[in-house]
């Protein structure tokens, strides 16, 4: 099923274009008092080298720090009576700790040569996309947007069939957005886990998204009942954290040099938050 999209989405290319988010979506208040409009830019690379560079250089830091740990740990203590200068007694405590390496310096090397061997084949691996949105509160030179920060993904190709694709990889993200009238600012905070489902038919595909966040999967049981309050341009503004999981049903249009999106986004379904969110942008 080679569509349009589908040619588009598995061939090298750059995506840069603007954003727009409203709604009780991704960046939603959980305080029910109004949502802040989010418009930034966006730039998406597909096929390219940046998630492999940056994926494939965590690999080599995690395989080099296991090759030169040691293979076992250990702890003791000891202790014993002394009198000091005063003239009394005090129990002095000393505690050791050592290592043991039984690998052998050519199988810790062997380690660290698979290691770099795994590094340079994600680097190398082409079925990759990267994603990065920066927002603003002044979209264009404009004053419209509500929002400052960023958020971006980095995805390879887990599962490619004849009719969908499958992409994961790992994110992170920092986003401020206040609530147009209300002395409210959003806080989110993103490092997780952000998983694509793709179906492309012609010069459309739809795509389901999911970010699971690591710092939302106590779904706020653990939040602090404090208010923090932070001044934001000058004005004194309640903090609402957010740590959302979002999932957006979108639909893509692939058209020539031009990429549209439109969809739809929750973080909190349960309390009927929906938001939209649309993108355009040029292909190269």
């Amino acid at each position: 099923m080679q569509s349009h999209a589908y040619s588009g989405l598995r061939w090298p290319g750059y995506v840069v274009g603007a954003s727009i988010r409203g709604g009780g979506g991704m960046y939603g208040s959980s305080l029910g008092r109004g949502n802040p409009l989010v418009t930034g830019y966006r730039f998406v690379e597909r096929g390219g080298f940046i998630s492999g560079l940056v994926i494939g250089g965590i690999f080599y830091l995690l395989g080099a720090t296991a090759a030169a740990m040691p293979d076992s740990t250990s702890t003791s203590t000891s202790s014993y009576l002394r009198t000091n200068d005063r003239g009394q007694t005090e129990q002095v405590t000393t505690t050791t700790y050592s290592a043991t390496y039984s690998r052998s310096p050519e199988e810790r090397e062997a380690a660290l040569k698979a290691a770099e061997a795994g590094a340079k084949d994600l680097a190398a691996y082409r079925q990759q996309s990267f994603e990065l949105d920066v927002f603003t509160r002044d979209w264009f030179g404009s004053t419209l947007g509500d929002a400052r920060g960023y958020r971006m993904n980095f995805l390879l190709t887990a599962f490619t069939g004849k009719w969908f694709i499958v992409e994961t990889g790992f994110g992170f993200g920092d986003v401020s957005a206040i609530v147009p009238g209300k002395d409210i600012v959003v806080e989110e905070k993103y490092v997780g886990i952000p998983i694509r489902f793709i179906v492309p038919w012609g010069p459309l595909y739809a795509q389901a998204a999911l970010d699971l966040n690591f710092r939302g999967l106590d779904f706020g049981l653990l939040a602090d009942d404090e208010i923090e309050t932070r001044d934001v341009d000058g004005k004194r503004m309640r903090v609402d954290p957010v740590r959302p999981i979002p999932f957006t049903l979108s639909v893509n249009a692939v058209l020539w040099r031009l990429h549209l999106s439109v969809g739809v986004e929750t973080a909190r379904p349960w309390t009927g938050q929906f938001g939209y969110v649309a993108t355009a942008g040029a292909r190269f």
